[in-house]
């Protein structure tokens, strides 16, 4: 595979050599492997490489419970969740993968108006959602002060006690001026998915329109943080490309973006290649469920600070088991369509139609009753301004977590009061008494007062 002038950090001729590695390692060796992940320590493609290899079940089960172990100790139990809200297919790029494909013509093109932007967000709120994810197709014509102006109107709106707090962007590579106008807004993270990392591999999934540059992709989230955009995001299109290639691609760019910006990656987003209206693609390296699960684990091994997210639309039995392995978010409750109208007519050819079956309340539900993780709604980091090097620094001296624990519970208080079904938030309200008495004394006197205020009435509150 010819390698890329793109860039100096990704290095595919070394991947491969790293990956050559076909045996097992030692216990011994997976051991002092786990003992430096533990200490938040960024795994080097060798060591990536040993763990992708273990064979062994009960070493398979020391990385899982690793992962775990790594997450709890730099975000804690909680599952931050985060609702995509998709308000334009309208896309000049031929990615073969996927519904909004220039050509696709199994679809209908639509572009959210304010009005419909507003219902749409509604009916999140009204689940329970505060944080959302923009998601756009890109076309030749930029949309940026359309994507500006739906960022404040959505950080404007109210229902009732809810209201949208946090806006990330799905949108695609942008260029320095554009980022400037969405600088002008709240503007959360900005996700600028590879896919895949194997180039070969990416212009056969990508043939045409803007995403078909591989290397302008690949620089995109160099791009955003010099515009001064405060966090990116990375992911995966897992399948796309050999996923072993594509963990050592992600985690050399995850490597790249700490050393050149001090950010890092903020999320790190893991999906499969799924079956999309009008695609027949078929995902050439497609991975079963102990794959994928792997995958989840060993990510969070090898960028311990990242949050990683993952989405509902996995089968249920396997976004909740990825809970227990590394996840710390997940995208749910996504509005396929705003208006009810829009699933009587034109027949089958819904705008965004990869909506999914999942309540917010089921997910919280089983959170509570299996996983015993807290659901998150917090939005208190970036709205305090806390992001880029200053958010990975507080992670890194274990500040964060002090943080994230009260807040957490705070709003999710709020879940419980103003949304949930009674049996959700008798569940809850028990588990929040279990996690008061878990917490350090400090942390539970702050979140006392937190939940002391938001039982009285008061709404948003944060440390």
């Amino acid at each position: 595979m010819p390698g890329t002038s793109a860039t100096s950090w990704l290095d595919p001729v070394a991947i491969e050599t790293a990956l050559a590695r076909e045996s097992a390692p030692e216990t011994a060796v997976v051991r002092d492997i786990l003992d430096k992940a533990v200490a938040l320590e960024p795994l080097g493609p060798d060591e990536i490489v040993a763990l992708l290899r273990v064979r062994k079940p009960e070493d398979l089960t020391l990385i899982f419970g690793t992962a775990d172990l790594v997450k709890q100790k730099v975000y804690g139990d909680r599952i931050v969740l985060t609702a995509p809200l998709h308000v334009s297919n309208t896309c000049a790029s031929e990615c073969r993968y996927c519904a909004s494909r220039k050509g696709n013509t199994a679809v209908q093109r639509k572009r959210l108006n304010p009005a419909e932007i507003r219902e749409a967000a509604r009916k999140l709120i009204r689940q329970g959602h505060k944080r959302v994810v923009l998601v756009s197709g890109q076309s030749t014509e930029s949309d940026v002060e359309y994507w500006a102006e739906t960022t404040e109107a959505l950080l404007r709106l109210y229902d009732g006690m809810g209201e949208i707090r946090r806006v990330n962007f799905d949108l695609g590579v942008l260029t320095p001026d554009e980022y400037a106008v969405l600088k002008r807004t709240e503007a959360g993270t900005v996700n600028i998915y590879q896919e895949t990392y194997h180039e070969k591999s990416y212009h056969e999934a990508h043939p045409g329109g803007p995403k078909s540059d591989f290397a302008g992709r690949l620089a995109g989230p160099s791009v955003a943080l010099e515009s001064g955009m405060p966090d990116v995001g990375l992911g995966l299109a897992l399948g796309l490309g050999p996923w072993e290639f594509d963990l050592l691609g992600l985690a050399a760019h995850a490597a790249h973006l700490a050393q050149a910006y001090g950010a890092g990656a903020r999320t790190v987003n893991l999906h499969r290649v799924r079956p999309a209206p009008g695609c027949d693609f078929q995902a050439p390296y497609a991975l079963n469920d102990d794959e994928f699960l792997r995958a989840v684990a060993i990510t969070r091994l090898a960028i311990p600070y990242t949050g990683i997210l993952l989405t509902t639309r996995e089968p249920a039995g396997v976004w909740r088991e990825a809970c227990n392995i590394g996840c710390s978010q997940l995208l749910t409750g996504s509005v396929a369509n705003p208006y009810e109208s829009w699933t009587d007519a034109p027949g089958e050819k819904a705008p965004f139609p990869i909506g999914e079956e999942c309540h917010l309340d089921e997910v919280v539900r089983f959170l509570l009753e299996e996983a015993r993780h807290l659901p998150s709604f917090c939005t208190a980091c970036p709205r305090l301004g806390r992001s880029g090097q200053e958010f990975i620094s507080l992670v890194r001296n274990g500040s964060i977590k002090s943080q994230c624990g009260p807040n957490s519970m705070a709003g999710f208080m709020e879940f419980l009061i103003n949304y949930a079904t009674p049996y959700t938030r008798q569940l809850g309200e028990k588990v929040i008494a279990e996690k008061l008495e878990q917490l350090p004394e400090h942390e539970r006197g702050a979140a006392e007062r937190l939940l002391q205020k938001v039982r009285s009435g008061r709404m948003d509150e944060f440390i």
